[in-house]
């Protein structure tokens, strides 16, 4: 895979088919503006200050930054991760003894948010004006699916394998998604969006 020299970074998104369905399917080279959310595996105390980002499997990150909570979405905690880039949940929280202001190191993986962010607020401010940069430009540069069932290993068959991950789940190279012809009525999967990260939004 080329990418463009001039984004910031490179990352891998985890994207499920149910929620494709309805926020609607991508193609390579779409470009669109979002926030990032996050669901993590493990949360621990660091022994570090220093931020840190890096990938430690297909669609994993280790993260080493700040959390802080925000105000409750629906009633669910809700907070941020700041390791570098922003990230944040709002349905996880965070485990025992974590509190605000902590620095963590955490394994995650990264997903788009669905405009939850423009519903968020810290002490009633607006989150995107609380935190300028939350919302960042991306580009599609690569689309990989996960082939789990029957029906995903009918209709990718021809396809090589382009990833196999850690825990042993083959992902495909598309061109784009149709989350319909993909993955027919009851078959559930993955896709990952490998985005190039332009530029944060207000700048």
């Amino acid at each position: 895979m080329i990418f463009n020299k001039k984004a910031i970074d490179i990352f891998w998104i985890s994207n499920d088919a149910i929620s494709m369905r309805e926020y609607g399917d991508y193609d390579v080279g779409d470009t669109f503006f979002s926030a990032l959310t996050f669901s993590y595996n493990e949360v621990k105390p660091s022994d570090t200050a220093t931020k840190s980002l890096k990938k430690i499997d297909i669609n994993i990150y280790e993260g080493i930054g700040m959390i802080f909570s925000i105000d409750n979405y629906a009633g669910d905690p809700t907070w941020v991760f700041d390791c570098g880039i922003y990230a944040f949940s709002i349905d996880q929280p965070p485990p025992e003894g974590i509190k605000s202001g902590s620095y963590v190191k955490m394994q995650f993986y990264l997903v788009f948010d669905e405009n939850y962010h423009s519903q968020l607020r810290i002490n009633g401010q607006r989150l995107s004006k609380a935190i300028p940069g939350m919302v960042y430009s991306w580009r599609v540069k690569d689309i990989l699916i996960m082939i789990e069932e029957e029906i995903g290993r009918k209709n990718f068959a021809n396809l090589p394998i382009a990833y196999t991950s850690s825990k042993g789940e083959i992902y495909k190279r598309i061109t784009g998604t149709n989350v319909d012809e993909d993955c027919g009525e009851d078959f559930n999967t993955s896709y990952i969006l490998v985005c190039e990260m332009l530029q944060h939004a207000d700048r």
